[in-house]
């Protein structure tokens, strides 16, 4: 008789498989002790006489025991249906959650680590903004930290708790000009002060790049240490219990345990953490190592980890050349992620609508600046021109790409983002429309988008030609992205195989921009069109978005002159304000 006990480890005297696991206990057999050893992950406890084997592997190890008698026991079977924790009745969402946003969300309740890996459009901030809220109820959580691997997604989730929540959010290191009290990002003693001084506020975001060490000198030699003051003083208010909570999004991003921000990620920890990523990770399972580890998944380091998973081979026989063992992976990662996508879903709307905020860096803010103050200097004309939202062009180019207006400078955090959410929508297996409204955005693109064998639509495009990148774009499984001016490829054509619709930078009229969402959203369309539209932070774009989407239609105030010179000044002076 072979008995598997399933049971949480004892950390004193085992070793750490996983948090859950099988103990395997019986009589001596050199063919069940062969069978345990031919499993992936095993480890023999001399103490117990047990094989101690991880929970995602129990099915697995039976599958292979099937010609004895087993006995499966423990205290985890007693976690069946009847004890899953559920709802609260009295919890009241502000937004109206989706059925597989409520299934997310008591998930998270009966999992106090798990990986949230639905797919993009699905609501993963909106399910941990709730789960927060909800846990601040249940477990009296004082606070939530949001750990962001793509810088500039911060201000994403700063909105979004506002949109989700009432409660209110501290991005780490928020500071104000003096003279105009225009928000900007501290520095790293800065977010070291708010967090020996913790706002009141619920949610405390950052990002990841905020956790980096420092190289010190220690001792009289001085010998150089790296030290983590803000990943040790994290750690410090889990264990006080100040931070009951964190939430790592984007968390395929860290991918290199060993790099600076990599092991400071692995010496934070809270009862309760959960790695957001719409990314379907099992196609590279080295970019889990980071996650799993986080999330107290996996207990080996990340060369036995490389060793268990990478099939290695090329010069010298270090190149990884190939991956094995994927089927352990899976078996774990279903135990404690759960993932949907949006052909599951059945209950989504037609179409959703997010807006990403990306943060400029140092370079292209200056463009940025440099452009804001000549527009400023010459106000008088720009109100008094024909048409006045042409005098804004370049600024609103600036926020895109400063290379249309330098020579020297090319950083651009929309491009940067760009890439990110296209690489995400292609390896779920979809295409995406990228629409800008100037035809210099859009080479630009398509020359960051080469590898995707982009169709492409301008104004210069012939009639012929147009059809043709229609066609390809739809037929051909290879062309994955179709890039294209609002002008030329907003109205008249049938874009259905996209599944994503990318706006680089608004419209001025909300027409424009319903027309081109279209494209990828009629007869035809299979499913929820997501529609993204990348705002920079602290730019020209926030004004448009409010004025034109908020507010009403911008054509009617400033288009072909229809609005009366005092209001057009007015407006002009609040899109540059």
């Amino acid at each position: 008789m072979i008995t598997i006990t399933l049971r949480k480890p004892n950390k004193l005297n085992t070793t750490v498989l996983s948090p859950l696991s099988a103990f395997v206990s019986f009589d001596y057999d050199a063919g069940i002790v062969q069978i345990l050893q031919s499993m992936s992950s095993r480890v023999y406890i001399p103490e117990t006489r047990e094989w101690e084997v991880p929970m995602s592997q129990v099915a697995t190890l039976c599958n292979k025991l099937a010609r004895y008698d087993v006995e499966i026991t423990g205290e985890l079977l007693e976690t069946g249906k009847g004890n899953t924790l559920t709802l609260p009745a009295s919890f009241q969402f502000k937004t109206t959650p989706y059925n597989h946003q409520i299934e997310g969300v008591e998930y998270g309740l009966n999992h106090n680590t798990f990986l949230l890996g639905d797919e993009q459009g699905l609501g993963k901030t909106k399910q941990t903004i709730d789960l927060a809220v909800l846990k601040k109820g249940t477990e009296k959580i004082k606070h939530c930290l949001i750990i962001c691997g793509v810088n500039g997604v911060k201000y994403n989730w700063q909105n979004e708790v506002a949109i989700h929540s009432n409660e209110t959010s501290w991005v780490l290191g928020t500071r104000y000009t003096k003279r105009d009290r225009k928000a900007y990002e501290g520095s790293s003693e800065d977010k070291l002060y708010d967090l020996n001084h913790l706002p009141s506020d619920f949610f405390i975001i950052t990002n990841i790049e905020t956790l980096r060490g420092l190289s010190k000198n220690i001792g009289t030699k001085k010998r150089k240490k790296m030290v983590y003051p803000i990943a040790d003083k994290i750690t410090e208010l889990c264990k006080k219990g100040e931070i009951g909570m964190i939430a790592f999004d984007e968390c395929h991003k860290a991918k290199n345990p060993e790099s600076n921000q990599g092991e400071a990620l692995l010496k934070i920890s809270a009862k309760n953490m959960v790695a957001l990523s719409g990314t379907p990770l099992m196609n590279n399972p080295l970019d889990l190592f980071v996650p799993l580890k986080w999330l107290g998944y996996e207990d080996h380091n990340y060369y036995q980890f490389k060793q268990h998973y990478c099939v290695f081979g090329g010069f010298g026989g270090t190149e990884i050349v190939g991956y094995k063992n994927l089927g352990d992976i899976r078996q774990l990662l279903e135990t404690m992620m759960v993932r949907r996508l949006k052909s599951e879903v059945l209950d989504l709307p037609e179409k959703t609508h997010i807006t990403e905020y990306v943060e400029m860096g140092a370079q292209q803010a200056s463009i940025y600046k440099e452009v804001h103050s000549d527009i400023k200097n010459n106000i008088d004309k720009i109100r008094i021109a024909a048409d006045p939202l042409a005098q804004l062009i370049r600024l609103r180019q600036a926020t895109g790409y400063p290379g249309i207006l330098s020579s020297s400078i090319t950083d651009s955090a929309k491009l940067d983002r760009l890439e990110e959410l296209v690489e995400e929508v292609v390896q779920a297996g979809d295409k995406c429309l990228i629409f800008s409204n100037w035809e210099q955005m859009t080479g630009v693109v398509w020359n960051k988008m080469k590898k995707y064998n982009p169709a492409y639509i301008v104004g210069d495009v012939d009639p012929i030609s147009r059809v043709k990148e229609e066609k390809r774009f739809q037929t051909d499984d290879n062309c994955k992205v179709i890039i294209g001016t609002i002008g030329a490829m907003g109205t008249g054509l049938t874009l259905t195989a996209g599944t994503t619709v990318i706006f680089m930078d608004e419209p001025w009229n909300r027409a424009l921009k319903d027309q081109a969402e279209d494209r990828a959203h009629r007869i035809g369309t299979k499913g929820t069109v997501t529609i993204i539209t990348l705002i920079t932070k602290g730019t020209i774009d926030e004004r448009i978005q409010e004025i034109v989407y908020k507010k009403g239609r911008m054509s009617d105030m400033l288009v072909d002159g229809k609005v009366v010179d005092t209001k057009r000044a007015a407006m002009l002076d609040y899109l540059i304000s």
